[in-house]
C-alpha cells in the first residue's frame, strides 16, 4: 500500500505540470442521452466520439454521457453503435459550461453489398480497468446451452472459469462462487439458478446489459470479494405494444413491452419449464425439474432526462425425483425495487435504489433418514443513494451512502451432528467518495474511499478502510495503459463443501461480529486499445494479482462439538489474460485466454481449489451469410481441474452388532473411499466445440425466428469426476441438439 501511495503521490506532481502548460486553454463540456428512434428506449455502450479532439465517452446503462475539458469552438460530433446508423451533428462549445446534446439512432438494415464500420474502442470506461460490458446482441452470439443465457457468456470472459456443463456456476480470478456480488436493477440476488445452476434465472430476452467487474472496483462497489455482476433489464417500447412469444425444449416463454401514459414504458417477461428431458441429459440421470421466472419492469419520466423505475423479479424451482428416497429441493426469489435516475443544473448526477429481496432454499429428505433437512432464507432491504458532480473541465466528483439489513435463516446438520437452527441480522453499511482528475490529458486518476461505518466502532476497526486508485495514459488514439488497487471486504458466506463436485444446496450464513472480515486485496496493471489497420479491431491484455485473508473455510477435521465448523485461511491468485475482440454489422469475432493460479493455505497445508484452471481459452465467431442468417460458433478448450484422487477402498465396520448381541465378527461393513492428498490430481483437459444457426422470416406484422444449436459437436467426452462409492468415470454432456422457435411482433 505505501508503494501504491508513493506513485500517486510522483504522479501528481506530473499532472500539475500539464495543467500548467494547458492553464490558457477554455474548456466546455456536454452530456446528453441516447435512445432508440423506434423504440425510445436508452442505449447502452454507444460512443459518442469527436474525432477533431479525439475523445469522447460511452453511455451507460441510463444512456446518459459527459465528455468533459473540450476546447471552446465548434466541433463535430458523432454517435455511433453497431446495428444503428451513424448519426453526426455539430456542436459549439463554450468555455467554462456544459452543453446538452441528445441523440436518437435508428436501426439500420445490413447491406451486404457495403457496410459501414465504426472503429473506435469502446471508451465507456477510462480509470476503470477490470470492468467489461455485455450488450444483449453479444448474449444472443454465443451457442445456446438450451437457451442464451447471461452466465455462460460471462464464462466466456478472461478470467473467469466454469467447472461444467451442468452448471452455469462461475468462479472469477480465484475467488468463491459466494464472492460474486449479484444486482438486478439494484436487487440483490442470493441465488439466481435454475435447475441445479444449469441456466440462470435470468431470462436472456429481457436483459438489456450486464457490466462485469472483475477487480479493481470503483469506490461505489464493495461486500464481495471477486466479483460484481451489474444487470440492468429492458425498459420496454414507449412507442407501441410489442412482444416476443418463445418455445424450446425446455421452457415456453412470453416478453411483452408497451408505452404508459406518463411518458414511460413498461416490460413484463414470463418463463414457464414445460419439458424435461434436455435438462435430464445434462444431469445424466432422471431429474424432474420445475421451474419459472417473472422480470418486470415499470418507467415513468421525471423532468429533463430523469426516469423513476419499479422492478420485479420472481423465480421458482422444485426437484421432486420418482422415488420417495431421493430428496426434494425447493428454491424460490422475490424482489422488489425501485430506482431514481436525474440530471440536475446539466451538472449533477442522482441516481437512488430502495429494494427487499428473499430467498428460500429448502432441502427435504422425504422417506430418506440418512439425509438431513437444510433450509437458508435470507430477507434483505437494500438503500443505495449517489451523486455525481460533472465539471466542464472533465474532472468528476462522486459521493454515496449506501446500507443493507439482512437477516438470515438457516437449519442444518453440523459436521460433529448437531442441528442448527438460527437467525441472524446483520448490517452492512458504506459511505464513499471518488475524484476522477480527468482534466490533465493524456492522464487520469481516480482516488476513492470506502469505509463501513459500523466496523469503526467495531473490534475489526480495520474493515473501515477501502482505498481505491485507478490510473490511466491515453499513449496514443489507439492505445491506453491502465493500474488498478483496491481492497474490499465480504461479512457473508455460504456453506457449502469445497470438496463436493456438484453442490446441491448453498446456505448463506454470516461472518461473526467478533470475526475479522474476509479481505482481499486488488493489484492489476495493463493495455487496451484498437489495431487501426482491421477497423473495430479491439484488444486487451492484463495481468493481476490477488492477496485473500481471513477466509472462512469448511472444516473437514471436526469430530466433536468442541471444534469449530469453520477455520481461517489465506489465499492468492494471479495470472494474465488477453481478449481480442472484432465488432463489425455483419460479423463478430473474439479470442478470450486466461493464464492463472489460485492457492488456499489452510495453516501449513498448501492446496488449490477445484476451480483452479491453468490454462482457458475461448473462441467466437459469428457472421451473417445472408438476409435473416446468424451462423455462431464457439471452440473452448480448458485444462485440467483439480481433484483428490482415490487411493483406495476398504469395508468401514459400524459395530451395529455390539447392541444386539450377534457381535460383529461376522460384519461385512460398508464400502469406503479412501482420498489422497487434497486435489493433489489433475482432470483430463477439456475441450469442445457449439454450433449455432438461426433464420428469420419476415412477414407483414410478425418476424419469425427458427434456431437449432448443437452442443459438443464432435462428441467429445470430458471427464466430470470420479463416483467415489464404486471408482467409475463420470462424463459431461455428450452431442446434444436443440431447437427453438421465435415470434416477435
Amino acid at each position: 500500500m505505501k508503494r501504491i501511495a508513493t506513485v500517486a503521490f510522483c504522479i501528481l506532481p506530473l499532472l500539475l505540470i500539464s495543467q500548467t502548460l494547458h492553464a490558457q486553454r477554455s474548456t466546455g463540456g456536454v452530456k446528453g442521452i441516447v435512445s432508440d428512434s423506434l423504440t425510445g428506449e436508452r442505449l447502452t455502450l454507444v460512443n459518442v466520439y469527436l474525432p477533431s479532439e479525439g475523445m469522447g465517452a460511452a453511455t451507460d446503462a441510463n444512456g446518459f454521457y459527459f465528455i468533459g475539458n473540450i476546447p471552446a469552438g465548434t466541433h463535430t460530433v458523432r454517435a455511433t453503435l453497431i446495428g444503428y446508423g451513424t448519426v453526426i451533428r455539430e456542436i459549439t462549445i463554450t468555455g467554462g459550461k456544459i452543453v446538452t446534446m441528445n441523440f436518437e439512432l435508428t436501426p439500420s438494415i445490413v447491406e451486404m453489398e457495403m457496410v459501414e464500420t465504426t472503429a473506435e474502442r469502446r471508451i465507456r470506461y477510462d480509470t476503470e480497468i477490470s470492468t467489461q460490458p455485455i450488450s444483449a446482441a453479444e448474449i444472443s452470439v454465443v451457442p445456446k446451452a438450451v437457451e442464451a443465457d447471461l452466465f455462460r457468456t460471462i464464462a466466456v470472459l478472461p478470467g473467469v472459469v466454469a467447472t461444467s456443463d451442468v452448471s452455469s456456476q462461475f468462479y472469477v480470478r480465484g475467488g468463491g462462487g459466494d464472492q460474486n456480488l449479484i444486482i438486478l436493477d439494484g436487487m440483490t440476488i442470493y441465488n439466481p439458478f435454475h435447475a441445479l445452476g444449469i441456466f440462470s434465472i435470468f431470462d436472456a430476452d429481457a436483459v438489456k446489459e450486464a457490466e462485469i467487474l472483475k477487480g479493481g472496483f470503483p469506490a461505489q462497489w464493495g461486500n464481495r470479494l471477486s466479483s460484481v455482476i451489474n444487470i440492468r433489464t429492458r425498459e420496454g417500447n414507449k412507442k407501441r405494444f410489442s412482444g416476443k412469444l418463445n418455445m424450446s425444449q425446455v421452457a415456453g416463454k412470453a416478453l411483452l413491452e408497451g408505452p404508459t401514459p406518463w411518458e414511460g414504458s413498461w416490460m413484463l417477461s414470463v418463463r414457464k419449464s414445460f419439458f424435461d428431458e434436455v435438462l435430464q441429459k445434462f444431469v445424466r440421470q432422471e431429474t424432474p425439474f420445475d421451474f419459472y421466472d417473472v422480470i418486470g419492469r415499470m418507467n415513468v419520466a421525471t423532468g429533463d432526462a430523469g426516469r423513476l423505475s419499479v422492478h420485479t423479479l420472481f423465480s421458482g424451482d422444485v426437484i421432486q425425483p420418482g422415488s420417495e428416497f431421493d430428496p426434494e429441493y425447493r428454491w424460490n426469489n422475490a424482489a422488489y425495487g425501485m430506482s431514481w435516475f436525474q440530471v440536475l443544473e446539466n451538472k449533477y448526477l442522482i441516481e437512488t435504489t430502495f429494494s427487499f429481496s428473499n430467498f428460500l432454499g429448502e432441502l427435504r429428505p422425504r422417506a430418506n433418514t440418512q439425509i438431513t433437512p437444510r433450509l437458508s432464507e435470507v430477507n434483505d432491504v437494500y438503500f443505495n443513494g449517489s451523486v455525481t458532480y460533472f465539471r466542464d473541465n472533465g474532472d468528476q466528483y462522486g459521493a454515496g451512502f449506501m446500507f443493507r439489513l439482512p437477516e438470515y435463516h438457516y437449519r442444518f446438520v453440523n459436521s460433529a451432528n448437531y442441528e442448527r437452527d438460527e437467525v441472524k441480522k446483520n448490517s452492512e453499511t458504506g459511505i464513499w467518495f471518488k475524484y476522477k482528475l480527468k482534466q490533465f490529458r493524456p492522464f487520469s486518476l481516480e482516488l476513492g474511499i470506502r469505509s463501513d461505518i459500523f466496523s469503526v466502532l467495531s473490534p475489526n476497526s480495520s474493515d473501515a478502510f477501502e482505498p481505491r486508485l485507478g490510473f490511466a495514459w491515453d499513449i496514443s488514439p489507439a492505445l491506453a495503459f491502465k493500474a488498478s488497487y483496491g481492497r474490499v471486504h465480504q461479512r457473508v458466506i455460504t456453506i457449502t463443501n469445497e470438496d463436493d463436485v456438484v453442490s446441491l444446496f448453498e446456505t448463506w450464513i454470516p461472518v461473526p461480529e467478533d470475526e475479522p472480515s474476509q479481505q482481499a486485496d486488488h493489484y492489476i496493471v495493463g493495455f487496451d486499445g484498437d489495431i487501426p489497420l482491421v477497423p473495430g479491431l479491439n484488444f486487451n491484455v492484463q495481468g493481476y494479482y490477488k492477496d485473500l485473508k481471513n477466509l472462512v473455510d469448511y472444516n473437514r477435521d471436526k469430530v466433536d462439538a468442541a471444534d469449530p465448523d469453520f477455520v481461517r485461511a489465506t489465499g492468492r491468485s494471479y495470472g494474465m489474460e488477453f481478449f481480442l475482440e472484432e465488432r463489425h454489422p455483419r460479423y463478430y469475432g473474439m479470442v478470450s485466454y486466461t493464464l492463472s493460479y489460485t492457492e488456499r493455505q489452510l495453516e501449513d497445508f498448501t492446496y488449490n481449489p477445484r476451480y483452479d484452471r491453468r490454462h482457458n481459452l475461448n473462441i467466437i465467431a459469428g457472421w451473417k451469410p445472408g438476409d435473416g442468417w446468424d451462423v455462431n460458433v464457439r471452440w473452448e478448450y480448458g485444462s485440467g481441474l483439480p481433484f483428490s484422487q482415490i487411493i483406495g477402498f476398504y469395508d468401514r465396520l459400524l459395530f451395529t452388532g455390539l447392541f444386539d448381541g450377534n457381535g460383529y465378527i461376522d460384519e461385512t461393513g460398508q464400502p469406503y473411499t479412501m482420498l489422497g492428498p487434497k486435489n493433489s490430481g489433475r482432470l483430463p483437459a477439456y475441450h469442445r466445440l457449439d454450433v449455432s444457426a438461426s433464420k428469420a422470416f419476415q412477414f407483414e406484422f410478425i418476424r419469425l425466428v427458427l434456431e437449432a444449436s448443437v452442443l459438443n459437436v464432435y462428441d467429445r467426452s470430458n471427464m466430470f469426476y470420479y463416483d467415489r462409492t464404486s471408482g467409475e468415470r463420470i462424463d459431461m454432456l455428450p452431442i446434444l441438439p436443440t431447437v427453438n422457435l421465435r415470434i416477435e411482433f
